[in-house]
């Protein structure tokens, strides 16, 4: 665990991954990743049991735990999403010195990458997507968005380096840097052919080197946290799948494609609160809730399954939803911004 001078080391680092104007080394990219996927496949089997396979599974349970915790929705390229969380003190003193000291769980429901926000990364979005079908794969507007991408990425994985059981980031659809179809991918396109392009970009610019471990750190990522009175995915459960299928999702594409593609209005009926039952058969299922992101809302929260399933996932808003240690949490007083005052005004 990072000591107090290490831990502001460690913030400045995160912050000049948002301020650097160029692009970061694929020797960096290559290292942190390398680190990343290390602690990912190393993780303890006491918060994340291994598979059949003897591999890290897809479950972290806590199940066990009494503590706060911190869930953050998409953050889609935001490094400042990260670092204003990390300099807020909502739960009693400095976010980063709780994560440090293991007084918090902070769990984030991927898509890390893919810039979504109105306005601004739209207009990118488009004008990259121009210079793309003219052949223009590393152009100007590209390198803003891949920027933004590692900026967010890059601290992602300083962060899970630094504080294993601590700090946890599942994945998300977007979580797909071969733009695949196939083991519970499918590829993306929203506002331009932005998984194509990224891809492009980064097999162009760095290297295949890049683009693997890039590919084999996602491909690690967990897919689902249990905690005593609540759950959290990507995206809402399509089905009620259960412990083993969710701790052996290495050879489950179905599973990890239900956990992370399911559109509104697309689940089972009571699935939230029959996967929280299957997840944490100690727990009390009728009153769980679970969250999610990965569709957007345009409020602070919406509601679904009778209110057992909420999406707290603004893409224009920084919102996080802390659960207090006792289990507590108000959706009208606990789902958080950590933008600074004067952006809130």
């Amino acid at each position: 665990m990072p000591g107090t001078i290490s831990l502001e080391t460690l913030f400045s680092e995160i912050l000049a991954l948002r301020d650097d104007s160029g692009l970061p080394d694929e020797d960096t990219i290559l290292s942190l990743s390398d680190s990343a996927i290390s602690t990912l496949e190393f993780e303890s089997p006491e918060y994340r049991p291994w598979s059949s396979e003897n591999k890290a599974g897809g479950l972290l349970d806590f199940s066990n735990h009494h503590g706060d915790v911190i869930i953050v929705p998409d953050l889609h390229a935001r490094p400042d999403f990260l670092i204003n969380l990390l300099s807020s003190d909502f739960t009693g003193g400095r976010i980063l010195d709780s994560l440090a000291e293991g007084r918090v769980i902070i769990i984030c429901v991927g898509d890390g990458v893919h810039t979504e926000t109105a306005g601004k990364c739209y207009d990118r979005w488009k004008s990259a997507y121009k210079k793309w079908m003219d052949g223009s794969i590393v152009s100007a507007p590209m390198k803003g968005e891949i920027h933004d991408c590692f900026a967010t990425m890059l601290a992602v994985m300083k962060l899970k380096s630094a504080f294993p059981k601590s700090f946890h980031f599942l994945k998300g659809n977007h979580e797909n840097v071969t733009n695949e179809n196939g083991n519970g991918n499918w590829a993306f396109r929203k506002f331009a052919r932005e998984g194509e392009m990224v891809r492009d970009f980064i097999i162009d610019y760095y290297s295949d080197a890049t683009l693997h471990v890039l590919d084999s750190f996602e491909k690690n990522l967990p897919v689902a946290a249990i905690f005593p009175t609540f759950g959290v995915s990507h995206a809402e459960p399509r089905v009620p799948f259960s412990r083993e299928d969710v701790i052996n999702y290495h050879s489950n594409p179905d599973l990890i494609l239900g956990l992370t593609w399911t559109d509104n209005g697309e689940a089972m009926e009571n699935s939230a609160r029959d996967f929280f039952r299957n997840l944490n058969p100690s727990g009390d299922a009728e009153n769980a809730l679970w969250f999610g992101g990965h569709r957007p809302v345009s409020e602070k929260y919406r509601l679904w399954q009778e209110g057992a399933y909420i999406q707290i996932h603004n893409p224009n808003e920084m919102n996080v939803a802390h659960i207090h240690a006792d289990g507590s949490f108000s959706l009208e007083s606990d789902i958080v911004s950590v933008l600074p005052m004067e952006q809130t005004k």
